[in-house]
């Protein structure tokens, strides 16, 4: 019993870590209703791309508190540098609401598809 315990802890661990640190592609995915970031940013692209801003700007907070949701799931299984750069690019893209500026949010937009496909 005790041989088994000595490779079975180990090993165990080590599937458990390795399957933590290879969840994240499935974690970012849609859990529950309220935190479908992708297509918040979708919806805020199109917004956007209406000059309906009031609406983008609504569609960008459901963004940002479906981020807080979302990056408390995947914090461990990836890097933290593209979770700061999520949350730059959304800080970025509210600071381009506020101000209609569609040139300077269009370029954030899509830096945040490619993050967003490469997280994980």
């Amino acid at each position: 019993m005790r041989k088994f315990l000595l490779y079975a802890i180990p090993i165990l661990f080590m599937i458990v870590s390795f399957s933590i640190m290879i969840s994240g592609m499935w974690l970012k995915e849609p859990l529950g209703e309220d935190d479908h970031l992708l297509s918040y940013i979708q919806n805020v692209e199109a917004n956007v791309k209406a000059e309906n801003w009031e609406q983008a700007d609504q569609e960008h907070q459901k963004a940002q508190h479906a981020w807080r949701k979302v990056s408390k799931r995947v914090q461990y299984s990836v890097e933290r540098d593209d979770m700061m750069a999520i949350t730059e690019v959304l800080s970025r893209i509210g600071g381009g609401i506020k101000a209609k500026d569609a040139p300077t949010i269009m370029p954030d937009i899509y830096y945040f598809y490619g993050i967003w496909k490469d997280l994980g």
